[in-house]
Protein backbone atom coordinates (compact mmCIF):
# COMPACT_ATOMS: atom_id res chain seq x y z
CA UNK A 1 0.00 0.00 0.00
CA UNK A 2 1.88 3.31 -1.14
CA UNK A 3 1.84 6.32 1.37
CA UNK A 4 1.78 8.44 -1.88
CA UNK A 5 -1.68 9.97 -0.14
CA UNK A 6 -0.27 11.31 3.00
CA UNK A 7 2.79 13.06 1.01
CA UNK A 8 2.27 16.34 1.85
CA UNK A 9 4.03 16.95 -1.72
CA UNK A 10 2.47 14.69 -4.05
CA UNK A 11 -1.71 13.43 -4.06
CA UNK A 12 -2.06 10.23 -5.66
CA UNK A 13 -4.58 11.64 -7.14
CA UNK A 14 -5.98 14.78 -7.86
CA UNK A 15 -9.16 16.30 -5.58
CA UNK A 16 -12.03 17.71 -6.94
CA UNK A 17 -11.03 20.74 -5.65
CA UNK A 18 -7.77 20.77 -6.85
CA UNK A 19 -8.85 20.14 -10.36
CA UNK A 20 -11.40 22.56 -10.20
CA UNK A 21 -8.78 25.05 -9.85
CA UNK A 22 -6.31 23.54 -12.09
CA UNK A 23 -9.09 24.16 -14.59
CA UNK A 24 -10.06 27.70 -13.74
CA UNK A 25 -6.11 28.37 -14.10
CA UNK A 26 -5.92 26.83 -17.21
CA UNK A 27 -9.21 28.95 -18.64
CA UNK A 28 -7.85 32.39 -17.47
CA UNK A 29 -4.22 31.72 -18.87
CA UNK A 30 -5.97 30.96 -22.00
CA UNK A 31 -8.27 33.70 -22.20
CA UNK A 32 -4.92 35.84 -21.35
CA UNK A 33 -3.01 33.96 -24.54
CA UNK A 34 -5.30 35.25 -26.74
CA UNK A 35 -6.12 38.57 -25.67
CA UNK A 36 -2.28 38.63 -25.69
CA UNK A 37 -2.58 37.60 -29.53
CA UNK A 38 -2.38 41.30 -31.09
CA UNK A 39 0.44 42.61 -28.84
CA UNK A 40 2.45 39.10 -29.14
CA UNK A 41 2.38 39.44 -32.95
CA UNK A 42 3.86 43.06 -33.17
CA UNK A 43 6.36 41.93 -30.72
CA UNK A 44 7.26 39.15 -32.55
CA UNK A 45 7.18 41.35 -35.88
CA UNK A 46 9.68 44.06 -34.31
CA UNK A 47 11.91 41.42 -32.79
CA UNK A 48 12.39 39.78 -36.22
CA UNK A 49 13.25 42.84 -37.46
CA UNK A 50 15.59 43.85 -35.73
CA UNK A 51 17.14 40.76 -35.65
CA UNK A 52 17.18 40.45 -39.51
CA UNK A 53 18.13 44.20 -40.69
CA UNK A 54 20.46 44.94 -37.51
CA UNK A 55 21.28 42.33 -35.32
CA UNK A 56 22.65 39.63 -37.93
CA UNK A 57 24.67 42.16 -39.95
CA UNK A 58 25.82 44.20 -36.88
CA UNK A 59 27.21 40.00 -35.76
CA UNK A 60 28.34 39.47 -38.88
CA UNK A 61 30.65 42.68 -39.22
CA UNK A 62 31.94 42.46 -35.60
CA UNK A 63 32.96 39.18 -35.98
CA UNK A 64 35.55 40.28 -38.43
CA UNK A 65 37.00 43.25 -36.38
CA UNK A 66 39.81 43.12 -34.02
CA UNK A 67 37.18 44.38 -31.66
CA UNK A 68 35.44 40.90 -31.53
CA UNK A 69 38.68 38.87 -30.23
CA UNK A 70 39.35 41.91 -27.51
CA UNK A 71 35.68 40.76 -26.52
CA UNK A 72 36.61 37.48 -26.58
CA UNK A 73 39.87 38.12 -24.46
CA UNK A 74 37.87 39.92 -22.09
CA UNK A 75 35.65 37.51 -21.33
CA UNK A 76 38.09 34.54 -20.99
CA UNK A 77 40.42 36.69 -18.26
CA UNK A 78 37.14 38.24 -16.61
CA UNK A 79 35.23 35.23 -16.35
CA UNK A 80 33.48 36.71 -12.78
CA UNK A 81 32.23 39.73 -14.69
CA UNK A 82 30.05 37.35 -17.14
CA UNK A 83 29.04 34.92 -13.98
CA UNK A 84 28.23 38.03 -11.72
CA UNK A 85 25.95 39.72 -14.87
CA UNK A 86 24.65 36.62 -16.68
CA UNK A 87 25.21 33.31 -15.19
CA UNK A 88 24.35 34.36 -11.37
CA UNK A 89 20.74 36.30 -12.74
CA UNK A 90 19.87 33.84 -15.38
CA UNK A 91 20.69 30.80 -12.21
CA UNK A 92 18.57 32.55 -9.86
CA UNK A 93 15.57 33.00 -12.24
CA UNK A 94 15.50 29.23 -13.68
CA UNK A 95 15.74 28.26 -10.24
CA UNK A 96 12.26 30.08 -9.63
CA UNK A 97 10.55 29.20 -12.51
CA UNK A 98 11.61 25.45 -11.23
CA UNK A 99 10.24 25.87 -7.93
CA UNK A 100 6.48 28.03 -8.96
CA UNK A 101 6.64 25.03 -12.00
CA UNK A 102 7.36 22.01 -9.27
CA UNK A 103 4.77 22.96 -6.35
CA UNK A 104 2.31 23.50 -9.65
CA UNK A 105 2.45 19.89 -10.51
CA UNK A 106 2.57 18.74 -6.93
CA UNK A 107 -0.47 20.86 -6.08
CA UNK A 108 -2.88 20.31 -8.88
CA UNK A 109 -2.01 17.61 -11.64
CA UNK A 110 -1.64 13.63 -10.80
CA UNK A 111 2.08 12.88 -11.90
CA UNK A 112 1.35 9.24 -12.05
CA UNK A 113 -1.06 9.82 -14.98
CA UNK A 114 1.42 12.42 -16.71
CA UNK A 115 4.24 10.21 -16.22
CA UNK A 116 2.18 7.55 -18.34
CA UNK A 117 0.81 10.23 -21.31
CA UNK A 118 4.77 11.68 -21.24
CA UNK A 119 6.23 7.83 -21.40
CA UNK A 120 3.80 7.14 -24.80
CA UNK A 121 5.02 10.24 -26.03
CA UNK A 122 8.60 8.96 -25.85
CA UNK A 123 7.96 5.79 -27.32
CA UNK A 124 5.40 7.68 -30.09
CA UNK A 125 8.83 9.24 -31.19
CA UNK A 126 11.07 6.07 -30.84
CA UNK A 127 8.26 4.16 -32.96
CA UNK A 128 7.99 7.40 -36.02
CA UNK A 129 12.39 7.51 -35.71
CA UNK A 130 11.66 3.47 -36.68
CA UNK A 131 9.25 4.20 -39.22
CA UNK A 132 11.58 7.68 -40.86
CA UNK A 133 14.14 4.82 -41.85
CA UNK A 134 16.82 4.74 -38.44
CA UNK A 135 18.77 6.97 -40.54
CA UNK A 136 21.38 7.99 -37.38
CA UNK A 137 21.38 7.46 -34.07
CA UNK A 138 19.22 8.35 -31.25
CA UNK A 139 19.95 10.53 -28.20
CA UNK A 140 18.04 12.51 -25.42
CA UNK A 141 17.09 16.58 -26.75
CA UNK A 142 18.20 17.73 -23.63
CA UNK A 143 20.85 20.66 -25.52
CA UNK A 144 24.63 19.51 -23.68
CA UNK A 145 25.09 22.64 -21.76
CA UNK A 146 22.03 21.72 -19.49
CA UNK A 147 24.32 18.46 -18.27
CA UNK A 148 26.55 18.81 -15.11
CA UNK A 149 28.96 17.29 -17.28
CA UNK A 150 32.16 18.74 -18.03
CA UNK A 151 32.42 17.12 -21.82
CA UNK A 152 31.78 18.94 -24.58
CA UNK A 153 28.60 17.00 -25.85
CA UNK A 154 29.04 17.27 -29.65
CA UNK A 155 27.89 13.85 -30.33
CA UNK A 156 24.59 14.90 -30.34
CA UNK A 157 25.00 16.60 -33.60
CA UNK A 158 25.08 13.49 -35.35
CA UNK A 159 21.99 12.29 -33.75
CA UNK A 160 18.38 12.19 -33.62
CA UNK A 161 16.87 13.97 -31.02
CA UNK A 162 14.62 12.31 -28.76
CA UNK A 163 12.33 14.58 -26.63
CA UNK A 164 12.34 12.78 -22.96
CA UNK A 165 10.53 15.74 -21.29
CA UNK A 166 10.32 13.85 -17.56
CA UNK A 167 10.83 15.63 -14.33
CA UNK A 168 8.20 14.92 -11.47
CA UNK A 169 8.41 12.22 -8.59
CA UNK A 170 5.98 9.73 -9.12
CA UNK A 171 5.32 7.78 -5.98
CA UNK A 172 6.44 7.57 -2.32
CA UNK A 173 5.80 4.36 -0.80
CA UNK A 174 7.24 3.82 2.71
CA UNK A 175 6.22 0.80 3.43
CA UNK A 176 8.12 -0.86 0.83
CA UNK A 177 10.94 2.53 1.00
CA UNK A 178 11.05 3.24 -2.58
CA UNK A 179 10.36 5.85 -4.07
CA UNK A 180 9.49 5.82 -8.30
CA UNK A 181 11.25 9.32 -9.88
CA UNK A 182 11.47 10.38 -13.61
CA UNK A 183 14.98 10.58 -14.81
CA UNK A 184 15.14 14.43 -15.04
CA UNK A 185 14.22 14.93 -11.27
CA UNK A 186 17.15 16.38 -9.57
CA UNK A 187 18.84 15.86 -5.88
CA UNK A 188 16.90 19.57 -4.78
CA UNK A 189 13.78 17.90 -5.70
CA UNK A 190 13.79 14.90 -4.36
CA UNK A 191 15.53 16.42 -0.87
CA UNK A 192 12.53 19.04 -0.77
CA UNK A 193 9.92 16.08 -0.95
CA UNK A 194 11.42 13.65 0.94
CA UNK A 195 13.71 15.04 4.25
CA UNK A 196 10.17 17.06 5.28
CA UNK A 197 8.44 13.60 5.13
CA UNK A 198 11.33 11.65 7.45
CA UNK A 199 12.79 9.82 4.50
CA UNK A 200 16.08 10.39 2.17
CA UNK A 201 17.21 8.35 -0.63
CA UNK A 202 19.90 5.70 0.76
CA UNK A 203 22.57 7.22 -1.57
CA UNK A 204 21.62 11.03 -1.47
CA UNK A 205 24.31 12.94 -3.79
CA UNK A 206 24.95 16.49 -2.10
CA UNK A 207 24.66 18.88 -5.76
CA UNK A 208 21.09 20.15 -6.25
CA UNK A 209 21.46 19.80 -10.11
CA UNK A 210 22.32 16.52 -10.51
CA UNK A 211 19.28 14.10 -11.76
CA UNK A 212 18.63 10.56 -11.05
CA UNK A 213 19.21 9.84 -15.02
CA UNK A 214 22.62 11.36 -15.07
CA UNK A 215 23.54 9.50 -11.83
CA UNK A 216 22.35 6.07 -12.66
CA UNK A 217 23.07 6.57 -16.25
CA UNK A 218 26.44 7.49 -15.04
CA UNK A 219 27.57 6.96 -11.76
CA UNK A 220 27.00 8.57 -8.31
CA UNK A 221 28.16 7.95 -4.66
CA UNK A 222 28.45 9.95 -1.45
CA UNK A 223 29.86 10.22 1.98
CA UNK A 224 27.17 6.85 2.64
CA UNK A 225 28.59 4.88 -0.19
CA UNK A 226 30.89 3.27 1.92
CA UNK A 227 27.92 1.31 3.30
CA UNK A 228 25.23 1.37 0.28
CA UNK A 229 27.77 1.32 -2.43
CA UNK A 230 27.40 3.32 -5.77
CA UNK A 231 23.80 5.12 -6.16
CA UNK A 232 22.58 2.19 -9.04
CA UNK A 233 23.26 -0.52 -6.16
CA UNK A 234 20.06 1.31 -4.61
CA UNK A 235 17.92 0.91 -7.45
CA UNK A 236 15.21 -2.13 -7.26
CA UNK A 237 13.56 -1.08 -10.56
CA UNK A 238 14.34 0.71 -14.51
CA UNK A 239 11.78 1.09 -16.77
CA UNK A 240 12.88 2.08 -20.14
CA UNK A 241 12.16 2.58 -23.88
CA UNK A 242 14.19 0.54 -25.90
CA UNK A 243 15.46 0.93 -29.61
CA UNK A 244 11.94 -0.07 -31.15
CA UNK A 245 9.83 1.82 -29.36
CA UNK A 246 8.79 -0.55 -26.83
CA UNK A 247 9.01 -0.13 -22.76
CA UNK A 248 10.11 -2.56 -20.72
CA UNK A 249 10.75 -2.85 -16.69
CA UNK A 250 13.73 -4.33 -15.13
CA UNK A 251 14.94 -5.73 -12.13
CA UNK A 252 17.23 -7.52 -10.50
CA UNK A 253 14.76 -10.92 -10.93
CA UNK A 254 12.98 -9.08 -14.53
CA UNK A 255 14.95 -8.62 -17.43
CA UNK A 256 18.02 -9.39 -14.80
CA UNK A 257 21.10 -8.91 -17.79
CA UNK A 258 19.72 -4.96 -18.40
CA UNK A 259 19.56 -4.19 -15.06
CA UNK A 260 23.23 -4.94 -14.24
CA UNK A 261 24.47 -3.64 -17.86
CA UNK A 262 22.19 -0.33 -17.46
CA UNK A 263 24.38 1.13 -14.67
CA UNK A 264 26.89 3.61 -16.44
CA UNK A 265 25.47 3.02 -19.92
CA UNK A 266 25.35 6.59 -20.45
CA UNK A 267 21.88 6.07 -22.42
CA UNK A 268 23.08 3.34 -24.76
CA UNK A 269 20.72 1.20 -24.13
CA UNK A 270 17.51 2.67 -24.27
CA UNK A 271 15.94 5.52 -22.71
CA UNK A 272 15.41 5.44 -18.84
CA UNK A 273 12.19 6.68 -18.22
CA UNK A 274 11.89 5.84 -14.31
CA UNK A 275 13.21 4.27 -11.69
CA UNK A 276 12.47 2.77 -8.32
CA UNK A 277 15.19 3.05 -5.56
CA UNK A 278 15.22 2.59 -2.12
CA UNK A 279 14.87 5.50 0.58
CA UNK A 280 16.07 5.02 4.39
CA UNK A 281 14.63 7.09 7.73
CA UNK A 282 16.26 10.26 8.67
CA UNK A 283 16.12 12.88 11.05
CA UNK A 284 16.29 16.42 11.17
CA UNK A 285 19.75 17.03 11.45
CA UNK A 286 22.96 15.57 11.16
CA UNK A 287 25.41 15.38 14.05
CA UNK A 288 29.14 15.80 12.15
CA UNK A 289 31.59 15.12 14.04
CA UNK A 290 35.35 16.44 12.41
CA UNK A 291 38.78 15.37 12.91
CA UNK A 292 41.82 17.29 11.47
CA UNK A 293 44.99 14.75 10.50
CA UNK A 294 47.95 15.91 10.24
CA UNK A 295 49.77 13.44 7.93
CA UNK A 296 49.04 11.34 5.66
CA UNK A 297 49.68 8.11 7.12
CA UNK A 298 47.29 9.50 9.94
CA UNK A 299 44.77 9.87 7.52
CA UNK A 300 44.86 6.63 5.43
CA UNK A 301 45.20 4.20 8.47
CA UNK A 302 41.79 6.09 10.51
CA UNK A 303 39.98 6.46 7.28
CA UNK A 304 40.81 2.70 6.67
CA UNK A 305 39.82 1.57 10.09
CA UNK A 306 36.71 2.99 9.98
CA UNK A 307 35.71 2.10 6.65
CA UNK A 308 36.24 -1.77 7.37
CA UNK A 309 34.84 -2.01 10.73
CA UNK A 310 32.11 -4.07 11.90
CA UNK A 311 30.07 -1.16 13.12
CA UNK A 312 31.27 1.63 10.47
CA UNK A 313 30.42 5.17 11.03
CA UNK A 314 26.66 5.97 9.01
CA UNK A 315 28.36 8.94 6.71
CA UNK A 316 32.40 9.43 6.17
CA UNK A 317 33.91 12.43 4.35
CA UNK A 318 37.63 13.62 4.24
CA UNK A 319 38.76 16.64 2.48
CA UNK A 320 42.01 16.64 1.54
CA UNK A 321 43.92 20.11 2.16
CA UNK A 322 47.39 19.31 1.33
CA UNK A 323 49.51 16.39 0.70
CA UNK A 324 49.74 15.79 4.43
CA UNK A 325 47.01 17.62 5.80
CA UNK A 326 43.58 16.69 5.67
CA UNK A 327 40.14 16.39 7.67
CA UNK A 328 37.83 13.47 8.26
CA UNK A 329 34.36 14.20 8.70
CA UNK A 330 32.13 11.66 10.41
CA UNK A 331 28.05 11.89 10.69
CA UNK A 332 24.85 10.35 11.46
CA UNK A 333 21.14 11.43 11.46
CA UNK A 334 20.17 12.84 14.42
CA UNK A 335 17.44 14.68 16.65
CA UNK A 336 18.84 18.20 18.81
CA UNK A 337 16.76 18.29 21.88
CA UNK A 338 18.83 19.65 24.94
CA UNK A 339 20.01 23.29 24.80
CA UNK A 340 23.64 22.10 24.70
CA UNK A 341 22.58 20.55 21.16
CA UNK A 342 20.85 23.37 19.80
CA UNK A 343 23.75 25.66 20.86
CA UNK A 344 26.14 23.58 18.58
CA UNK A 345 23.29 23.64 15.25
CA UNK A 346 25.10 25.35 12.40
CA UNK A 347 22.89 26.02 9.25
CA UNK A 348 26.11 25.84 7.06
CA UNK A 349 23.99 27.05 3.59
CA UNK A 350 22.69 30.02 4.73
CA UNK A 351 23.65 32.64 1.67
CA UNK A 352 25.79 34.56 4.46
CA UNK A 353 27.88 31.60 5.80
CA UNK A 354 31.29 30.71 4.98
CA UNK A 355 31.72 27.89 2.32
CA UNK A 356 31.67 24.63 3.79
CA UNK A 357 35.05 23.66 2.85
CA UNK A 358 36.46 26.91 4.10
CA UNK A 359 34.68 26.29 7.53
CA UNK A 360 35.79 22.32 7.87
CA UNK A 361 39.59 23.98 7.47
CA UNK A 362 39.91 26.16 10.14
CA UNK A 363 39.73 22.63 12.35
CA UNK A 364 42.88 22.32 11.17
CA UNK A 365 43.81 24.83 13.18
CA UNK A 366 41.40 24.98 16.13
CA UNK A 367 41.22 20.90 16.77
CA UNK A 368 38.15 18.42 16.89
CA UNK A 369 35.05 19.34 16.95
CA UNK A 370 31.43 18.87 16.54
CA UNK A 371 27.88 19.92 14.97
CA UNK A 372 24.62 19.65 14.28
CA UNK A 373 23.89 20.53 10.73
CA UNK A 374 20.21 20.70 9.41
CA UNK A 375 19.92 17.38 6.82
CA UNK A 376 19.03 19.77 3.90
CA UNK A 377 21.99 22.19 4.56
CA UNK A 378 24.59 18.90 5.25
CA UNK A 379 23.19 17.18 1.83
CA UNK A 380 23.67 20.47 -0.56
CA UNK A 381 26.69 21.43 1.64
CA UNK A 382 28.70 21.69 -1.73
CA UNK A 383 26.42 23.27 -3.79
CA UNK A 384 26.84 27.30 -2.51
CA UNK A 385 30.77 26.85 -3.45
CA UNK A 386 30.41 24.20 -6.53
CA UNK A 387 32.87 22.12 -4.38
CA UNK A 388 35.62 24.47 -4.59
CA UNK A 389 36.07 25.92 -8.21
CA UNK A 390 33.43 28.95 -7.46
CA UNK A 391 36.68 30.47 -5.92
CA UNK A 392 38.17 30.05 -8.96
CA UNK A 393 35.23 31.88 -10.89
CA UNK A 394 34.63 34.31 -8.60
CA UNK A 395 37.70 35.20 -6.39
CA UNK A 396 36.12 37.22 -3.69
CA UNK A 397 32.89 35.14 -3.67
CA UNK A 398 33.67 33.99 -0.01
CA UNK A 399 33.97 37.68 1.22
CA UNK A 400 31.60 38.83 3.77
CA UNK A 401 30.69 41.72 1.75
CA UNK A 402 29.91 39.99 -1.34
CA UNK A 403 28.22 36.85 0.55
CA UNK A 404 25.68 39.68 2.42
CA UNK A 405 25.29 41.62 -0.13
CA UNK A 406 24.91 38.63 -3.09
CA UNK A 407 25.29 35.58 -1.84
CA UNK A 408 21.14 35.36 -1.71
CA UNK A 409 21.77 34.64 -5.38
CA UNK A 410 23.10 31.56 -4.53
CA UNK A 411 25.74 29.33 -7.06
CA UNK A 412 26.04 29.77 -10.77
CA UNK A 413 24.32 26.88 -11.81
CA UNK A 414 26.66 24.71 -13.97
CA UNK A 415 24.60 24.59 -16.82
CA UNK A 416 24.84 28.64 -16.93
CA UNK A 417 28.39 28.59 -16.76
CA UNK A 418 28.77 26.91 -19.79
CA UNK A 419 26.48 28.57 -22.17
CA UNK A 420 27.77 31.85 -20.83
CA UNK A 421 31.60 31.49 -20.39
CA UNK A 422 32.84 28.19 -22.30
CA UNK A 423 33.86 29.54 -26.05
CA UNK A 424 35.34 26.62 -28.06
CA UNK A 425 38.91 28.90 -27.20
CA UNK A 426 37.67 28.51 -23.17
CA UNK A 427 37.14 25.26 -23.76
CA UNK A 428 40.47 24.72 -25.45
CA UNK A 429 42.24 26.24 -22.47
CA UNK A 430 40.12 24.49 -19.48
CA UNK A 431 41.20 20.84 -20.93
CA UNK A 432 45.05 22.00 -20.90
CA UNK A 433 45.16 24.22 -18.28
CA UNK A 434 42.43 23.06 -15.66
CA UNK A 435 41.71 19.33 -14.58
CA UNK A 436 38.61 18.29 -13.31
CA UNK A 437 38.68 14.54 -12.31
CA UNK A 438 37.43 11.49 -10.10
CA UNK A 439 39.19 7.85 -10.20
CA UNK A 440 37.41 5.51 -7.97
CA UNK A 441 40.19 3.08 -6.21
CA UNK A 442 41.61 0.73 -3.77
CA UNK A 443 41.37 1.83 -0.50
CA UNK A 444 44.92 0.11 -0.05
CA UNK A 445 46.16 2.72 -2.57
CA UNK A 446 45.62 5.75 -0.78
CA UNK A 447 49.14 6.73 -0.14
CA UNK A 448 49.74 6.14 -3.66
CA UNK A 449 47.00 7.80 -5.09
CA UNK A 450 47.37 11.30 -3.11
CA UNK A 451 51.24 11.70 -3.67
CA UNK A 452 50.18 10.97 -7.60
CA UNK A 453 48.08 13.64 -7.06
CA UNK A 454 50.42 15.99 -5.48
CA UNK A 455 52.95 15.13 -8.53
CA UNK A 456 50.86 15.45 -11.11
CA UNK A 457 47.91 18.31 -10.47
CA UNK A 458 49.40 19.70 -7.05
CA UNK A 459 46.13 21.30 -6.70
CA UNK A 460 43.93 21.48 -3.08
CA UNK A 461 41.48 20.63 -1.28
CA UNK A 462 41.15 17.04 -2.76
CA UNK A 463 37.62 15.42 -2.43
CA UNK A 464 37.73 11.83 -0.71
CA UNK A 465 34.58 9.40 -0.72
CA UNK A 466 35.02 6.26 0.24
CA UNK A 467 32.84 3.72 -1.52
CA UNK A 468 31.74 -0.23 -1.38
CA UNK A 469 32.41 -1.80 -4.52
CA UNK A 470 30.39 -5.86 -4.86
CA UNK A 471 31.65 -8.55 -6.73
CA UNK A 472 29.34 -9.66 -9.21
CA UNK A 473 27.57 -13.37 -9.44
CA UNK A 474 28.54 -14.44 -13.24
CA UNK A 475 26.27 -13.19 -15.80
CA UNK A 476 25.69 -9.96 -13.76
CA UNK A 477 28.70 -8.33 -14.32
CA UNK A 478 27.80 -4.86 -15.66
CA UNK A 479 30.72 -2.32 -16.88
CA UNK A 480 32.28 -2.31 -13.51
CA UNK A 481 35.13 -4.60 -13.08
CA UNK A 482 34.86 -7.32 -10.64
CA UNK A 483 36.96 -6.07 -7.26
CA UNK A 484 40.22 -8.32 -6.67
CA UNK A 485 40.63 -8.69 -3.17
CA UNK A 486 37.49 -8.60 -1.83
CA UNK A 487 37.07 -8.96 1.94
CA UNK A 488 36.64 -12.53 3.70
CA UNK A 489 33.09 -13.01 5.39
CA UNK A 490 31.55 -10.94 3.32
CA UNK A 491 28.41 -11.83 1.89
CA UNK A 492 27.66 -10.28 -0.54
CA UNK A 493 31.34 -10.10 -0.76
CA UNK A 494 33.20 -6.67 -1.10
CA UNK A 495 36.25 -4.81 -1.34
CA UNK A 496 36.72 -0.88 -0.23
CA UNK A 497 37.52 1.63 -2.59
CA UNK A 498 37.38 5.20 -2.69
CA UNK A 499 36.57 8.31 -4.75
CA UNK A 500 39.60 10.60 -5.10
CA UNK A 501 38.56 14.02 -7.23
CA UNK A 502 40.46 16.76 -7.77
CA UNK A 503 38.50 20.03 -9.47
CA UNK A 504 40.56 23.18 -10.50
CA UNK A 505 43.77 24.93 -11.99
CA UNK A 506 47.19 22.61 -11.18
CA UNK A 507 49.96 24.35 -8.77
CA UNK A 508 52.47 24.63 -12.19
CA UNK A 509 49.78 26.43 -14.18
CA UNK A 510 48.92 29.32 -11.22
CA UNK A 511 52.78 29.77 -11.02
CA UNK A 512 52.94 30.22 -14.87
CA UNK A 513 55.19 27.02 -14.97
CA UNK A 514 54.37 24.24 -17.75
CA UNK A 515 51.66 21.40 -17.18
CA UNK A 516 51.33 19.14 -19.67
CA UNK A 517 47.63 18.05 -19.29
CA UNK A 518 48.07 14.58 -21.81
CA UNK A 519 50.71 13.49 -19.50
CA UNK A 520 49.28 14.01 -16.12
CA UNK A 521 45.60 12.52 -17.12
CA UNK A 522 46.98 9.82 -18.81
CA UNK A 523 48.94 9.01 -15.85
CA UNK A 524 46.20 9.08 -13.16
CA UNK A 525 43.96 7.23 -16.26
CA UNK A 526 46.57 4.48 -16.11
CA UNK A 527 46.56 4.06 -12.17
CA UNK A 528 43.04 3.65 -12.15
CA UNK A 529 43.67 0.51 -14.80
CA UNK A 530 46.23 -0.89 -13.56
CA UNK A 531 44.31 -0.84 -9.73
CA UNK A 532 40.92 -2.37 -11.15
CA UNK A 533 40.03 1.07 -10.76
CA UNK A 534 38.13 3.49 -13.44
CA UNK A 535 37.71 6.83 -14.42
CA UNK A 536 34.53 8.73 -13.72
CA UNK A 537 33.16 9.86 -17.00
CA UNK A 538 31.50 12.95 -16.46
CA UNK A 539 34.80 14.29 -17.34
CA UNK A 540 37.41 14.31 -20.68
CA UNK A 541 39.15 11.51 -21.10
CA UNK A 542 42.68 10.40 -22.27
CA UNK A 543 42.38 7.07 -22.84
CA UNK A 544 42.09 5.53 -26.56
CA UNK A 545 39.22 3.36 -27.24
CA UNK A 546 41.16 0.05 -26.46
CA UNK A 547 42.23 1.50 -23.03
CA UNK A 548 38.79 2.24 -22.34
CA UNK A 549 37.63 -1.14 -22.88
CA UNK A 550 40.15 -2.71 -20.12
CA UNK A 551 38.90 -0.21 -18.03
CA UNK A 552 35.28 -1.05 -18.46
CA UNK A 553 33.90 -4.62 -19.02
CA UNK A 554 31.87 -4.12 -21.93
CA UNK A 555 30.87 -8.17 -22.14
CA UNK A 556 27.44 -8.03 -20.58
CA UNK A 557 26.71 -4.42 -22.04
CA UNK A 558 27.79 -5.66 -25.40
CA UNK A 559 25.19 -8.96 -25.15
CA UNK A 560 22.23 -6.30 -24.16
CA UNK A 561 23.34 -4.00 -27.18
CA UNK A 562 22.49 -6.65 -29.67
CA UNK A 563 19.02 -8.39 -27.49
CA UNK A 564 17.71 -5.29 -26.64
CA UNK A 565 17.23 -3.51 -29.92
CA UNK A 566 20.18 -1.07 -29.08
CA UNK A 567 22.79 -1.28 -32.22
CA UNK A 568 22.42 1.39 -34.57
CA UNK A 569 19.74 3.30 -32.13
CA UNK A 570 22.33 3.98 -30.19
CA UNK A 571 25.92 5.82 -30.07
CA UNK A 572 28.24 3.16 -28.00
CA UNK A 573 29.45 4.83 -25.15
CA UNK A 574 32.61 5.05 -26.27
CA UNK A 575 31.18 7.45 -29.21
CA UNK A 576 29.81 10.04 -26.41
CA UNK A 577 32.92 9.98 -24.20
CA UNK A 578 35.66 9.72 -26.31
CA UNK A 579 38.14 12.57 -26.58
CA UNK A 580 37.10 15.92 -28.71
CA UNK A 581 39.81 15.40 -31.18
CA UNK A 582 38.21 11.99 -32.26
CA UNK A 583 35.35 12.72 -32.99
Amino acid sequence: MSNLESSPLIPKRVTTTNQRIHNVLVQILTLVWFLCLPLRTVVGAVLWTFSFFFWRPFVAVFTRTPFAGMLARFVERNTWVVILFFALPASYVFDMFFTIRNWYVRSFLAAPKLHDQRVREVQAQVRRWNEEGRQKPMCTARPGWLTMSTRSSTFKDDCSRISVNLHDIIEVDTERQIVKVEPLVDMGQITAHLVPMGWSLAIMVEMEDLTVGGLLMGVGLEVNSHIYGLMFETVERFEVVLGDGSLVTCSRTENPDLFHALPMSHGTLGFLVSAEMRIIPCKPYMHLTYEPCHSLDEMSDKVTKYCESDNPPPFLEVTVYSKETSVIMLGEFADVTTPEQRAKINSVNYWWKPWFYKHVAKFLETGPSDEYIPLRHYFHRHTRSIFWKLEELIPFGNHPIYRYLLGWLGAPKIAFLKLFTHTPEVRRKVAESAVYQDIIVPISTIRESIILFHEEFEFYPLLFYPVKLFYKAPGCEGLIRNPKHVKEGTNPPWEMYFDLGVYGIPGPVQRGEPWDAAKANRAMEKFARDNTGMQLMYADTWQTQEEFEEMFDHTLYRKCREKYNAIGAFPEIWDKVKPQDQR
